[in-house]
């Protein structure tokens, strides 16, 4: 038996969604559970749903009690646990199978106090990223501090964490009992007191928004002067536990972060709101921001720094207006006055004694991102965006720029690259940046220099010049973060795009070790390969996230030669994917793992290349289909996948886009498959998205056909669509997942009558982006 954790979750009329919860715990991959379910004196069905769950299960236990609130209920399920480690799950909510397997996983191999996982938003048309832990959780970052990844502050929830009971306990930690925003309390002040967290990137928590017609949560109940109250309270606790601490750098770090997102909400109401909410939220500002260092302020937004400071002087006209021209949906433009650029508030002309000119002063820098990057003639094309975010691009002549390779290393040579300027469709924004667009081609020899390919790494970087003085950085991916494919450029040479710090860097590769093929052999995944000495040590490590090891199995080198062989039992597979009497949602990654080489010894797996012809392989184990194929950038990845339909080939001409495919192995059922697409959410769930649309689909013989319109009244509308299928055999609607040689055509694009459509690769699904083409100015 191995560690035991125990997972506590609060109950309190949740009868419409506990047994999805209680569900995800019992499917979890990791076994020694210890769950604790606190009914908080339910008024619905909830306490017989957990009662059932307790008898068909020895893991599960139920304590009953009168209706305390959140935070009673928690302490109460922790004095109950009995478990080495502690995690908290809200019974509306969802874990997916892998969930505690990689949390307490990343912990027994690290030993630090916590992990913390990705979220995903979830409702009933699928998963989407959580806005707020896409910055946190973008790289998996083990054995770290607060003051390694200041932005962790963001990380306030309790539910995608796994703690030590013994980091726990030594800390007296325990959720307040009688108020809302139980968390903050607890999690801000665990990283401060954490000797080092593990940080994981793969989504480990599935957070329910309520939908339209369902009852709003506490974070959808704003406008209530409770959760006002008790929202300032809970971030002013955290706040004066990181004074008590001593270090006034990580406070003024969180109160950086409170200012522009846990109280900028409920600045943001001010206009809908009755006096009486306006005074009370003034008298709660004015307290909070008397322990605010005034630095923490002049280091926000300029919108944010003019509110805050009417919010302290109680200018309450002053400050409603502001608010109204510039909350969230506004955008406030950047004019030119003298020499400086501002931003053209209310009170910009006509100065406040609490608002002063300075307040209003643009942020200065260049903002990059990077929507694209393929291959094409052997050479990796790269498109974006970079302007200046005080001045704009407005026009062609106002985005003179140049971009360039710089080795990281060694000769840290440059490569100047070739850039031709073009018109992006630009989102929102204070200043027009249409003109900002790039589009660069890298030749790899150029990477090579005068003698052999060396290995190593290059960094891209960007310089604008029009404005006093030419500003540069290394160029950022910013938000897009577009699938970044890897190639052979020679023998034994790759050249591998990929993200550093949020930045796009390249890395020539002499690869040691690589696949040349797989295969099902028996009951076993049989993995071949060469190296360019003979592996007699090796082993081949799994790996779910970086760095955290799921199996490994011994390496076989072949008798004569270099070449070699290891066997992955697909039992393991199977178990380890956790499908099996589960539906797999829309949006959901579902199991996959990374396969690396490593010396049987320890030390870091080396990931391993395949081989530009490399194809992979379709394996079904009942309910289960295994699939061995290359990653985005060209190493082995198994994935797990419901049996189900794949693309195999891509066509956009004569207006049409044509996906071609195969279906699994057992043809029966599926006569009336069809390809749906849905639109992909927005940021607000209570929005109403349009209808899925069914895509003609034609099956013949175990091959499927789906041809969609581009233009015409059967056309989609614009936006970005995600592709899906659906038959007998489904429940919903499932994420129609690409083979590798359908992925090696992405990105796709096509213009037709003003229309711009675009077939883009991500890491769990593919996009198709609808739009109207930019007009030339």
């Amino acid at each position: 038996m191995g560690s035991v954790i125990t997972v506590v979750v609060p109950i309190y009329n949740v009868e419409r969604y506990l047994p999805e919860c209680l569900s995800s715990l019992a499917s979890q991959t990791y076994p020694d559970l210890d769950i604790v379910l606190v009914d908080d004196g339910s008024t619905d069905g909830s306490a017989e749903v957990a009662q059932r769950q307790v008898a068909g299960d020895s893991r599960f236990r139920l304590v009953r009690q009168p209706n305390r609130g959140l935070g009673a209920a928690r302490n109460v399920g922790i004095d109950f646990g009995t478990g080495d480690y502690l995690t908290f799950v809200d019974s509306d909510d969802v874990l997916p199978p892998y969930a505690l397997e990689v949390l307490v996983g990343a912990l027994e191999q690290t030993g630090s106090d916590f992990a913390t996982g990705n979220v995903a938003l979830f409702t009933s048309r699928g998963l989407r990223q959580s806005p707020l832990h896409r910055g946190t959780h973008r790289n998996t970052r083990l054995r770290i501090t607060l003051k390694d990844q200041r932005n962790l502050v963001y990380d306030r929830l309790a539910c995608n964490k796994v703690f030590r009971r013994s980091f726990w306990e030594r800390h007296g930690l325990r959720f307040p009992e009688g108020v809302r925003y139980e968390d903050i309390p607890v999690t801000i002040p665990a990283y401060a007191l954490a000797e080092s967290v593990d940080v994981i990137d793969l989504p480990v928590y599935y957070w329910r928004q309520r939908e339209a017609g369902a009852e709003a949560s506490i974070s959808q109940r704003q406008t209530e002067v409770r959760n006002l109250i008790d929202r300032f309270a809970a971030v002013d606790s955290a706040s004066r536990s990181l004074a008590g601490l001593g270090d006034g750098k990580l406070k003024d770090w969180y109160d950086e972060t409170v200012l522009q997102s846990d109280l900028r909400m409920f600045l943001d109401l001010l206009p809908d709101v009755d006096h009486a909410y306006r005074i009370q939220f003034l008298d709660l500002t004015a307290d909070y921001l008397s322990r605010v260092d005034a630095r923490v302020v002049d280091r926000l937004i300029p919108r944010l720094r003019v509110a805050w400071r009417l919010a302290q002087a109680r200018a309450l006209t002053e400050l409603v207006t502001v608010v109204a021209a510039s909350r969230a949906g506004a955008i406030a433009p950047v004019v030119r006055r003298g020499r400086g650029h501002y931003v053209q508030l209310p009170l910009l002309d006509d100065p406040h004694p609490a608002a002063p000119a300075h307040l209003f002063r643009a942020p200065e820098g260049i903002r990059t991102e990077v929507h694209e990057a393929r291959w094409s003639e052997g050479q990796l094309h790269v498109r974006g965006f970079a302007y200046d975010v005080a001045r704009g691009a407005e026009r062609p002549w106002r985005s003179a720029r140049m971009l360039w390779l710089r080795e990281d290393s060694g000769q840290r040579r440059r490569v100047l690259l070739a850039t031709r300027a073009h018109h992006v469709a630009q989102a929102p924004s204070p200043v027009p940046y249409g003109w900002a667009g790039f589009d660069i081609r890298v030749d790899p020899a150029r990477l090579r220099g005068r003698g052999d390919w060396q290995a190593g790494d290059w960094s891209f970087n960007v310089a604008l010049f029009g404005a006093a003085r030419p500003q540069r950085r290394t160029l950022g991916l910013g938000e897009a973060r577009p699938a970044l494919p890897a190639r052979w450029v020679a023998d034994g040479v790759r050249v591998v795009p990929y993200a550093r710090s949020g930045r796009l860097c390249l890395r020539v590769e002499r690869p040691a070790v690589w696949v040349t093929a797989t295969r099902v052999d028996g009951d076993a995944l049989l993995v071949e390969g060469a190296a360019l000495t003979r592996p007699t040590t090796a082993v081949l490590r799994l790996t779910r996230v970086s760095g955290v090891t799921w199996r490994t199995y011994p390496v076989r080198p072949d008798e004569v030669g270099t070449a070699w062989s290891a066997r992955i039992p697909t039992a393991d597979l199977v178990a380890g994917s956790g499908l099996r009497d589960r539906p797999v949602l829309v949006g959901e990654a579902g199991a996959g793992w990374r396969v690396g080489f490593a010396d049987v010894g320890g030390g870091d797996a080396q990931d391993l290349p395949v081989l530009p012809d490399f194809v992979g392989v379709r394996h079904t184990v009942g309910d289960v289909e295994l699939v061995a194929r290359p990653s985005d950038d060209e190493v082995l990845w198994v994935r797990a996948l419901p049996p189900g339909p794949v693309v195999h080939g891509v066509d956009l001409t004569d207006g049409i886009l044509t996906l071609t495919g195969e279906l699994p192995g057992a043809q029966s059922g599926w006569g009336d498959l069809r390809v749906v697409l849905r639109r992909r959410e927005g940021t607000d769930p209570a929005e109403l998205p349009p209808p899925d649309i069914e895509v003609l689909t034609d099956v013949v013989e175990g091959r499927w056909t789906a041809r969609l319109p581009l233009v015409g009244e059967a056309s989609p509308p614009d936006g970005d669509w995600v592709p899906l299928y659906r038959c007998a055999e489904t429940t919903s609607p499932i994420d129609l997942p690409f083979d590798a040689t359908a992925r090696r055509l992405l990105p796709r694009d096509v213009t037709v009558r003003g229309r711009r459509v675009e077939l883009l690769p991500d890491q769990v699904r593919e996009t198709l982006r609808i739009g109207p083409t930019v007009p030339r100015p």
